[in-house]
Order: structure tokens, then sequence, then C-alpha cells
């Protein structure tokens, strides 16, 4: 869908796309959730498979947590926005002679894009940025690596159409190590942090009566005509204000241009309130056509990410162990479906869907996930005048597979 903050965080291009509910031109959406992977039992997080081919003394991750926060500020058919994805675990290794790792790993992104065709087509770019850290808790930061990488993504949505399709390519991140030196903490260091390339399409196809791409119309376009008229009548008012004061004696001109000046005061004063009233109208009928839609709808949407390999990569257990464990060498691709319905109108959304995660380790298998989530309307606030008034949602989601249990909330802008 590539929509609001959260469609920012996969497709690039999202930041510019203006919603239907939006009527002005500013706008802007927030968002932050909170999970916890295996907080509920034991969690392979990134599905290495069978245990029992590790050794007895392999390094171990618990204590998930994954914070997400993000931004969106559109101007027009401009769209900025800043996302982060904050996921921190503890380590337990028998090899590194450590004790009470972290490890601290963040995905970035600052993007940038623009609607053109009327908002009908959607490009946009940015920079996606991995940091990774492992933090000993008696001896601080034991290792940083961090590593910036550009990213572009588009999206088609022809007005009218119950369909359209995102795509974004995300290029390869290598980070290299901050600091000097190739052994701390009883652990030889790799020489960087590599996230592999990324491609991804999408499609999504809205059934029932409300409308998918219904077309933003920008405020400031459809003001346009007015205000180029009340310019032009400006520049003329100007121009027989220049030939009445030639025509008059020079001992008047002076009481003659006050007289215009404020002659023109008044006019321009009766001309901004036209056009605020012309404009405050024009917002009452954008609102008022958003507000009539049906909201009745069931949201199908498909799509496929591929995730290219890492030459020479090792796991983080690996790693931590300090054997030789290859991963990601070989390019994965992981499928989705998902279906989206809002039972009670205007108050709460639910969604389900199902995703095949394939495993980047040698001989592993992929396995399949069931995601269920709920968005809650709550109620109006501006956060003590800070931000415009706006009504809040919460967000509930489960992620469900073997081995692998996820939950998490949210908060963000009900629309």
């Amino acid at each position: 869908m590539a929509e609001d903050t959260e469609g920012a965080a996969v497709n690039s291009a999202a930041p510019a796309v203006r919603d239907p509910y939006s009527t002005t031109w500013f706008d802007y959406d927030l968002g932050v959730g909170i999970s916890f992977p295996g907080a509920f039992s034991n969690t392979d997080f990134d599905n290495h498979g069978d245990n029992a081919t590790l050794p007895a003394n392999h390094a171990s991750a618990g204590a998930f947590l994954d914070l997400n926060l993000g931004a969106t500020l559109q101007f027009g058919g401009l769209g900025v926005a800043a996302t982060g994805d904050l996921q921190q675990f503890s380590l337990t290794s028998q090899s590194s002679g450590s004790s009470s790792l972290t490890m601290q790993i963040g995905r970035w992104k600052a993007l940038g894009a623009y609607g053109l065709l009327d908002g009908q087509l959607v490009v946009g770019g940015g920079a996606r940025i991995v940091t990774m850290q492992i933090v000993e808790q008696n001896a601080g930061t034991l290792l940083t690596m961090t590593g910036l990488a550009p990213e572009t993504g588009a999206l088609l949505m022809p007005t009218g159409q119950p369909w359209r399709i995102g795509a974004t390519f995300r290029t390869p991140v290598t980070g290299g190590v901050l600091g000097s030196g190739r052994s701390v903490g009883g652990l030889v260091l790799p020489t960087n942090i590599v996230e592999p390339w990324e491609a991804e399409i999408g499609i999504a196809y809205q059934l029932g009566p409300r409308p998918l791409n219904p077309g933003w119309e920008n405020p400031r376009a459809q003001e346009a005509e007015l205000r180029g008229e009340i310019e032009r009548d400006r520049d003329k008012r100007s121009l027989e204000y220049a030939l009445e004061l030639a025509l008059t004696p020079p001992r008047e001109q002076a009481a003659k241009r006050a007289a215009q000046q404020a002659q023109e005061q008044a006019l321009r004063a009766i001309e901004d309130e036209h056009i605020k009233e012309t404009s405050e109208q024009l917002r009452a009928m954008r609102k008022a056509r958003y507000a009539n839609w049906p909201r009745e709808k069931i949201l199908l949407l498909a799509s496929a990410l591929v995730t290219g390999p890492s030459a020479d990569a090792i796991s983080v257990e690996g790693f931590l162990d300090q054997r030789l464990e290859r991963v990601g060498q070989q390019p994965t691709v992981t499928p989705r479906l998902g279906i989206e319905g809002e039972p009670l109108r205007d108050q709460m959304m639910l969604r389900a869907g199902t995703y095949v995660e394939p495993s980047r380790y040698g001989g592993g298998s992929a396995r399949q996930h069931f995601t269920f989530g709920a968005d809650v309307r709550l109620f109006p606030l501006a956060f003590w005048g800070l931000l415009p008034e706006a009504t809040w949602k919460i967000g509930l989601f489960v992620d469900l597979a073997p081995r692998y249990q996820n939950a998490g909330i949210g908060l963000g802008n009900w629309h």
C-alpha cells in the first residue's frame, strides 16, 4: 500500500502518497510501536533451524526487544520521512569469555519522495543506515559498526482504479568497524557488517464500494485560479494608480499617493478575506467528500521480497562462537499475502496474513508465519498544544510460526 509512516518503512515512495483524508497542503503522520519477539517462549529468531546440529556450547540469544518509530511530513506533492527499527537482545557465548553481552542493531531510513501525474505515480529515494553495537555489562561497548547505502521506490496508483502496484530496490549496506584493533573482549572482530540488497514488488486490490485511488486534490491548485485572478486585478490597479499619479499636479501627488495606498490596503483586506473564506469552503468540501465515502471494503495484498546473497558472511552466532558458520550464500524469496477489513465503521480495522520466511543458513528450511492485527480508534489529542489536534489509534499485532512468537503494540494517527 505504501501509505503513511508504516509504508515508508518498506517503500521509499510512501512519504509523498497523499491519502484521501488529507485535506490540507501540509500534513503529517507519526507512529511508534514496540514488540517482544519470543517473550513467551524460546525463539529461533533468525530461523536457524535444527539446534541439534549446533555445538553444545553454541551462542544463544534472548530477551528480544524491537522498537519502531517514524514521522512523515508532507508539503503538497513533496514528502519526507524518517523511520527507525531498533532491535536489542542479550547474547550468551561460551567462546568469548565475556558475560552479559547485549546486541543492538539499528536500521534507520531518511527518505524523500514526490508525486507525479496528479499523484498517480509517486517516486522516492533516500538512504538506509545500519548500525550495530555489542555491549558488555562491565566493559562497555566492545564493537561498533555502521554503514549506509541508497534505496529507491515507486508506486503506481491510477485514479479511479481499485488496484495499485509498488516496487522498491535497496542496495547492499556495508558497515566498517569504528575504532581500531582486531580483537576485543576475547572476540576476533569481523571486518564489516553486511545487509544484502533487496528487491520487492507488491500489489493491492480493493473490493467493495470504498475507492482505493480516488485521487488527491492539491488545495493550492484548487485556489490557484482565484489567487491568479486577484493578482491580475492588483497588477491592473497598480498600472491605474501609476497613470493617475502621472496626471496629478506635483503639489498634489503626495496626497494622491496616500489616498491610493489607503484604498489599496482596504481592497486587499477584502480580497484576503475572500481568499480565506473560499479556502475554508474548499476544505470543507474536501472533508465532506471524504466523510461521505462508504467505508466498506475488503483489501487484498500480495508481495514478494527477494534478498540477495552476502558473500563470505558468517552469522552472529558464528561470530560469538568464533567458528565459521556461513549465512546468506544464496538469494532467497519471501512471499507475503494479506487481507484487511473494517468490521466496525470508523472504529476498528482488522488484518490477517501469512508469509514464508526462508532460512539464510545452509541446509535450513523455510517456515510459514501467520499474522493478525487490529487498529482501534481512540480519541482526539493535541499533546498539550504541541501538535495539531488529531484522532489517534492503538495498534495490536501477533506473529506466529514454528519456534517463533511475536506480539506488539503501537500508537499512530487514525484515518
